[in-house]
C-alpha cells in the first residue's frame, strides 16, 4: 500500500518539477547571454526579410553588403562569440529550440503591432 502512494507521489512530484522548470541556457563569459541572444536573432531576422525584397536586390549589391556586423555592434558582441555561442547551443537542440521559440513570439508579437498600426491609422 506505501508503494502505491509512493508512486502516485512521484508522478505528481514529476509533474510539478517539469510544470515549474525555468528556462535553460549556456552561460560562461565566452557566450551570448540568452536574452541578448534572442535579440541579436530577431534583428537577424527582420534584416534578412527586409534585404530579401526585390527592391531593396535592384538598389544594393547585397553580396557586398555586411548586414551582420552593425546588428553585433549594436549589442557589442563579437562575430566569434556568436558562432561559439551558436555552435554550444547547436549541441542541446531542445535548448536552441527554446531560444528560437522566444525568437518567434518576439517576431509575431512585433506582426501583430504592426498589423494594429496599420489598421489604426489616422484620416482613413
Amino acid at each position: 500500500m506505501v508503494y502505491r502512494y509512493l508512486g502516485s507521489f512521484l508522478i505528481i512530484l514529476a509533474l510539478l518539477l517539469s510544470g515549474c522548470s525555468k528556462k535553460e541556457e549556456i552561460r560562461g563569459k565566452e557566450f551570448i547571454d540568452r536574452d541578448i541572444l534572442v535579440d541579436i536573432l530577431v534583428d537577424i531576422h527582420l534584416i534578412d526579410g527586409v534585404t530579401n525584397d526585390r527592391k531593396f536586390h535592384r538598389q544594393f549589391e547585397v553580396d557586398e553588403i555586411d548586414l551582420l556586423t552593425p546588428i553585433l555592434e549594436k549589442y557589442e558582441v563579437s562575430r566569434r562569440m556568436l558562432d561559439t555561442t551558436l555552435v554550444e547551443y547547436s549541441r542541446y537542440p531542445d535548448l536552441l529550440d527554446q531560444v528560437y521559440n522566444d525568437v518567434l513570439i518576439k517576431l509575431n508579437i512585433m506582426l501583430d503591432e504592426n498589423d494594429q498600426e496599420v489598421t489604426n491609422i489616422p484620416g482613413e
